[in-house]
């Protein structure tokens, strides 16, 4: 008998409540997903100093009683492992350069369709990562002179394999999906990864897409 999907448990941090009520609606519509709202940071702090667990943080990044920066380190110290989704209206590109450089797992606009909201929790809920347009844009143009150096450098040279791998990566494939394309392991999958990200000096998923994109054109 197959096992019933796990309830996937979200907490989203807005100071607007409508906005709250939205995400909410929107999300619940998906299928063994609950979410849950709250409006400060202390709220949010609330949950996790009680020992509260979840698997996704929304969090916008413009408070009224903190920093969005500053609540994801406080998210990251008590929370390591769980995925955060950024939900704002910032697009600017000294907000996204910054975003680029963080540890999460994706960007969603305010001013993009809510639909793009259930596809970004969709991905990621299935290990994967999510930017929104104007973020791999961004990315693109903060990394193009690199790129352009490291593709004349005769001593920036890819393996077969890490060009398949980097090739996945591109597509927005996930690691158990790129295993399953060039049957290797999770683990190989991974490895590639890190050298990858290490070649093209990215510090998330996020810079090493926007690198690849110029680098396999």
């Amino acid at each position: 008998m197959q096992q019933p999907e796990k309830l996937y448990r979200i907490i989203a941090l807005d100071d607007h409540p409508m906005v709250l009520e939205g995400i909410s609606h929107i999300l619940t519509a998906m299928p063994n997903v609950t979410v849950e709202g709250v409006t400060s940071q202390r709220q949010l702090l609330e949950q996790l100093e009680g020992g509260r667990q979840f698997d996704l943080f929304i969090l916008d990044l413009e408070l009224s009683d903190a920093d969005g920066f500053d609540v994801l380190k406080a998210i990251r110290h008590h929370a390591p492992d769980t995925a955060v989704l950024i939900y704002t209206m910032h697009e600017e590109p000294w907000i996204l350069a910054r975003l680029a450089r963080l540890d999460i797992q994706g960007v969603v606009s305010k001013s993009n369709p809510v639909g793009k909201l259930s596809e970004a929790v969709a991905v990621i809920r299935d290990g994967g990562t999510y930017y929104n347009e104007a973020l791999m844009q961004q990315l693109a143009i903060l990394t193009d002179n690199n790129t352009d150096v490291m593709k004349s450098s005769p001593a920036f040279q890819l393996s077969e394999r890490e060009q398949q791998v980097l090739q996945c990566i591109s597509e927005g494939m996930t690691t158990p999906e790129i295993s399953d394309r060039l049957f290797i392991s999770t683990n190989t999958v991974g490895t590639y990864r890190l050298r990858l990200m290490k070649k093209f000096d990215a510090h998330n998923v996020a810079q090493l897409i926007a690198k690849a994109q110029r680098f396999l054109m």
